[in-house]
């Protein structure tokens, strides 16, 4: 089809470890603290060392950053980066130095460590700075402040998750850095707890500008500048009153390479620092399926739908269907649903399908025969996934189907006015075209039926096909369950009903049941709930749906006696509130939706215990999965659950199990969320900024114009479909970004070569056995002597290591730090030596 918007493909900007992948160019030869390297020429001394391992303070640098350290006069970053560079009298930035033939470099020595202490004191002259050096920061309970310090000044909401301690702990806080004292300013900067997403507290900004480059170079929103107080502090914010005033994306870049608690998201909490955020972004992460969401999402927004179409194809055969079908839990975990509405993913779905051009098929996986034969029992969505995936791995699949149709409960449950008939036959289709057999009106009575004897695995997919009966309605003329009375709708075999219809339940089911009686013929149909309103478990929008058609709804009702009475039958209720509800009533017939169960394979009502491989308990080839195992749920779990039992399958018959495939080709098989995310395409009312749009619904037949078995939505206009794909966050892309450089732990083995570094200086060491466990918290006047005293003690063979903190009040230190260690432990530290603590202790 033609583009709806012009597309202009970008790769993304490659993040610092793709870089270092790339293949070889240009490299010129230098050497960094005694070792020669060879980075690219042209990199930054800050990025050759990041490559080789070896480890520079940056607080103003990120591997997903450009730097940050360039353009502005008035600015030094942060000023941590600094080396010796042979002929150069000056102590250089690696940030700013460009590798070049022949440098000879040095990241350490005593100028180096002395000069990044003093640049370290200038950053935390204007950033509160207790919780760095406080003795208690390991084990306090931040409800109160043992050392009295003032409100403004204590521990952040990321406490010890904090780049720039662990940064801090690395340099060495000098001891002359003054207290961060808040009230000699004129006024605090901004903290902001009431606009999306963001908890922003602006005192706690270091002015390293990550989130500036992250917003404005890389994301290419440009929202952010920075700011500057008349005491000369200065911080980054928004250019507007508001994030959203200042055309926010809400991306998350900022957050994300924020070193310090200024920046924290409060919907997906920020990762402790040097950790990755977990997983994938919600939406993707909710799906059963493992469909890649936002991929789909975005490409829908561009006008790519028949590429939408193959994204979500990777992962499931239905599209058709659960575009119109699925229970969406994509949608309810959406981030945007948390600013205003979800983005309708069940409906790009839908759209993306519809606008199918087939090339997917040309690339999808068809492997050679493989001489093995898997038997699947039931032709519903889990029998369905694991037959079209088995096929395509070169295995010969024949699913039994006890109806006269494939479908399970996507055709024999849901009625057509949501799930056309046609749709179900059109991508069963594509499960036939892959070569699987099938066998209907076929009911297999046993597992030792002689069909599944010949099978080299079985894969038991039966659903729970059976209602719960209503325990006060006995089995008689005019009670039906509500599987029993969809399936029968659907294979046509219901003709006039009564005038008075009532169905129990709360559910789709019984929502479904309740608006196909109206279809056929029913004067008034009552559908009856035992709960409240807000514990009905009927999809909202299918309820509503039902409510606009007449069905009449009435809440807290339980049914106790069925009795006949002539032609009717006649209900005694319990009810909540007699004033509000009849107690009593009658009804021509009554359908019972108040759950569903397992039924055949001589299976009575439970469900199938499984292992984690989806073996059936007790069987060494036979397999099960889908609402026999999970109980009753949704489509898009019975899929998920047959594309396991797919991998697990392949794998006993001595396959991979590997089932995920790759269906888009050149170029958008290499399309992904450009990092520059303002230079997505839109048309022109879609202008630089934020998306301001509100979702758009799918069109629906109106209440009037909904005829027989008339398909109700109806499918997204192309330009509504890409204004909703183009509402999307971005989300993902915080997920892809990479963690922040962290310090190498300071821990050093404890032997004479190394303690020959160490600072004659005052401060307190720490000695670690060698399973990491402390072993001894000392004060001493000279750290050099006193591990050396400390080593003569401890049994030479053993692996001990230890890290040191410089501090003139050594004393006031080593007590300090022993009595967080006590209260945290409830305990001191054994000691070593004639410092060891004896039985007493």
């Amino acid at each position: 089809m033609n583009e709806v918007f012009p597309i202009h493909l970008r790769r993304r900007r490659l993040t610092a470890r793709e870089q270092a992948r790339q293949p070889a160019g240009a490299t010129a030869g230098i050497t960094l603290d005694g070792r020669p390297l060879a980075p690219a020429a042209g990199s930054s001394l800050l990025e050759a060392a990041r490559q080789a391992g070896i480890y520079i303070p940056a607080l103003c640098a990120h591997p997903e950053l450009p730097s940050a350290c360039n353009g502005d006069a008035d600015w030094g970053g942060c000023g941590l980066c600094l080396v010796a560079v042979e002929g150069t009298a000056e102590l250089q930035r690696a940030c700013r130095v460009m590798v070049t033939e022949g440098l000879q470099v040095t990241s350490r020595n005593p100028d180096i460590e002395h000069a990044r202490q003093q640049a370290l004191a200038a950053i935390l002259a204007d950033h509160p700075h207790v919780c760095l050096s406080c003795p208690q920061r390991e084990g306090c309970s931040r409800v109160t402040c043992s050392f009295g310090h003032p409100v403004a000044a204590r521990c952040c909401g990321i406490f010890s998750h904090c780049e720039l301690r662990k940064v801090a702990d690395h340099v060495v806080i000098p001891p002359d850095t003054p207290d961060y004292r808040p009230q000699h300013y004129a006024r605090p900067l901004p903290v902001v707890k009431d606009e999306p997403f963001y908890d922003r507290d602006y005192n706690l900004c270091i002015d390293c500008r990550r989130c500036l480059v992250a917003c404005n170079e890389v994301r290419g929103v440009g929202c952010l500048e920075v700011k500057q107080e008349a005491d000369g502090r200065r911080w980054v914010g928004p250019i507007a009153e508001t994030l959203a005033a200042s055309d926010c994306m809400f991306c998350n870049a900022c957050v994300s390479v924020c070193p310090t608690g200024a920046l924290i998201d409060r919907v997906d909490r920020t990762p402790p620092v040097g950790q990755k955020q977990a997983g994938q972004a919600p939406c993707a992460t909710a799906c059963p399926a493992g469909i890649d969401v936002p991929r789909y999402v975005q490409l829908a927004g561009l006008g790519r739908f028949a590429e939408a179409n193959a994204v979500v194809r990777e992962k499931l055969p239905f599209p058709g269907i659960l575009g119109r079908a699925c229970y969406a839990p994509c949608e309810t975990d959406c981030r945007r649903g948390r600013l205003d509405d979800p983005l309708s993913i069940r409906s790009l779905k839908r759209i993306a399908a519809e606008h199918d051009d087939g090339r997917w098929r040309e690339l999808q996986r068809r492997l050679p025969p493989t001489g093995k034969q898997v038997a699947v029992i039931g032709a519903g969505p889990a029998g369905l996934t694991a037959a079209f995936y088995l096929a395509k791995l070169g295995h010969a699949v024949t699913i039994h189907e006890a109806q006269p149709e494939a479908g399970g409960m996507a055709r024999y449950g849901i009625p057509a006015y949501r799930l056309p008939r046609e749709v179900i036959a059109d991508e069963v289709a594509e499960v036939a075209a892959v070569g699987v057999a099938f066998r209907f009106n076929t009911r297999v009575e046993s597992l030792q039926a002689p069909e599944l004897q010949a099978a080299d695995a079985v894969f038991v997919a039966i659903g729970a096909q059976q209602g719960k009966p209503l325990e006060a309605a006995r089995p008689q003329p005019g009670v039906m369950d509500g599987v029993d009375f969809l399936r029968a709708v659907a294979r046509g075999e219901v003709g006039n009903l009564p005038d008075e219809v009532t169905v129990i339940g709360g559910g789709d089911v019984a929502c479904d049941a309740a608006r196909s009686a109206l279809r056929l013929g029913a004067a008034s149909v009552e559908m009856i709930y035992r709960g409240s309103g807000d514990r009905l478990r009927a999809h909202p929008g299918e309820l509503a749906a039902g409510l606009e058609e007449g069905v009449q709804l009435r809440l807290q009702s339980t049914l106790q006696q069925v009795a006949r009475e002539n032609a009717a039958l006649g209900l005694q209720w319990q009810v909540a509130d007699p004033a509000a509800a009849r107690p009593a009533g009658q009804t021509g017939l009554l359908i019972g939706a108040i759950g569903q169960q397992v039924a055949g394979l001589g299976l009575a009502g439970g469900l199938l215990e499984v292992d984690d491989e989806l073996r059936l308990a007790g069987q060494h080839k036979v397999f099960a999965g889908g609402d026999a195992v999970t109980g009753p749920a949704s489509l898009i779990d019975a899929v998920a659950q047959g594309r396991r039992a797919a991998s697990a399958i392949d794998r006993f018959l001595g396959g991979t199990g590997e089932i995920d495939e790759v269906l888009l080709d050149a170029p958008w098989r290499e399309w992904r969320t450009p990092d520059d995310i303002a230079r997505i395409a839109g048309d022109e009312t879609h202008k630089r900024g934020f998306n301001q749009r509100r979702a758009v619904a799918a069109p629906r037949l109106a209440p009037a114009e909904r005829q027989g078995w008339m398909e109700v939505e109806r499918c997204y206009p192309l330009a509504d479909a890409c204004s909703e794909g183009l509402r999307c966050l971005k989300c993902n892309l915080m997920h892809e970004m990479q963690v922040a450089e962290l310090p190498p732990v300071s821990r050093q083995s404890l032997d004479p070569a190394t303690l020959a570094s160490v600072p004659a200086e005052p401060g307190v060491y720490f000695i670690f056995d060698a399973g990491n466990a402390l072993l001894a918290i000392k004060g001493v006047a000279n750290l050099q002597a006193g591990l050396r005293e400390a080593l003569e003690q401890l049994d030479d063979t053993a692996l001990h290591s230890y890290r040191l903190e410089i501090a003139h009040f050594y004393s006031q230190r080593e007590n300090e730090l022993l009595q967080a260690y006590s209260e945290q432990h409830g305990r001191l530290p054994p000691g070593i030596g004639d410092d060891a603590l004896d039985d007493l202790f």
